[in-house]
């Protein structure tokens, strides 16, 4: 692990301390480690790792607060650079919006979006869908009441993200995508 790649976990662990995941009681930063594994074993460079580490911090540590959402912007862009801002931006959603307006917006971006972008996209959207499925296979069909949206929605959602990878194709996490998505929605 490089010492950047090192202070991209030290500081999502403290943005991210004290929240868990969606209906369990893990830690939230399982989430950034597993993107970051996610990223390392397809060969990506670390500033794309870093922005898989952070790519949750602006959507999930600032809440709606536009100062704290400037301050950690700033701070994200001093201490890891613009590119990985960038990629850390494209991935934080507007949650004023529905459920539906914020993943119909991020679907529609992402086929041209940078290599980057869509290899944090894919490795984020694998970890969550492989932790649906472990889930899953500890509750059934229980695990789809933590969501915002019902199943069916879900896994519109999931397909459209997998087929507007268009960069990846040589990558095996975007065929683990499509296989745990088919898994665990039929």
């Amino acid at each position: 692990m490089t010492g950047k790649i090192h202070e991209a976990v030290c500081y999502a662990g403290k943005r991210h301390a004290g929240q868990i995941r969606k209906g369990t009681q893990l830690p939230y930063l399982v989430h950034p480690m597993e993107v970051m594994g996610i990223l390392i074993e397809n060969g990506c460079d670390e500033e794309t790792v870093i922005a898989g580490i952070l790519h949750d911090v602006i959507e999930d540590t600032c809440d709606d607060n536009d100062v704290i959402r400037g301050i950690v912007r700033g701070e994200i862009r001093s201490k890891f650079g613009a590119e990985v801002l960038a990629v850390v931006d494209s991935e934080s959603e507007d949650k004023s919006k529905s459920w539906r307006e914020r993943k119909e917006a991020t679907v529609s971006a992402l086929a041209g979006e940078s290599l980057a972008v869509q290899l944090v996209c894919c490795a984020d959207k694998l970890s969550n869908a492989l932790s649906i499925a472990a889930d899953k296979a500890r509750t059934g069909e229980k695990v789809f009441a933590r969501f915002n949206a019902p199943k069916e929605d879900l896994a519109w959602y999931y397909r459209a993200i997998a087929a507007n990878l268009t960069k990846l194709g040589g990558y095996r996490m975007l065929a683990e995508l499509k296989e745990t998505v088919e898994a665990v929605f039929g």
